[in-house]
């Protein structure tokens, strides 16, 4: 069995903090992808629709713990958001 390691998960946080734009967030979405290829035994969610629904359950989760101002509704910090929420997802039940 394949165990990811912290640092394999830092580097993935890292780059999703990075995102700040629509390109950065479609770069973002192939590194995305290319780490389920490489490390899909350590997803936790390894069909779409498993994916998905957490997805869901990280958008619900993110606006119940924050203050409507601090979801951002455009520039920067919104692509920022929805990486790391594509990110949520793959480690999240």
């Amino acid at each position: 069995m394949t165990t990811i390691t912290p640092e394999h998960t830092d580097a993935m946080y890292r780059l999703a903090l990075k995102v700040r734009s629509k390109r950065d967030l479609e770069r973002f979405l192939d590194k995305l992808a290319e780490d389920y290829e490489i490390n899909r035994e350590v997803w936790e969610n390894r069909s779409v629709p498993e994916f998905l629904i957490a997805l869901a359950d990280c958008s619900r989760r993110s606006e119940e713990t924050a203050k409507t101002a601090d979801v951002p509704q455009s520039g920067p910090e919104l692509w920022q958001y929805i990486a790391r929420l594509l990110l949520g997802a793959s480690v999240v039940r």
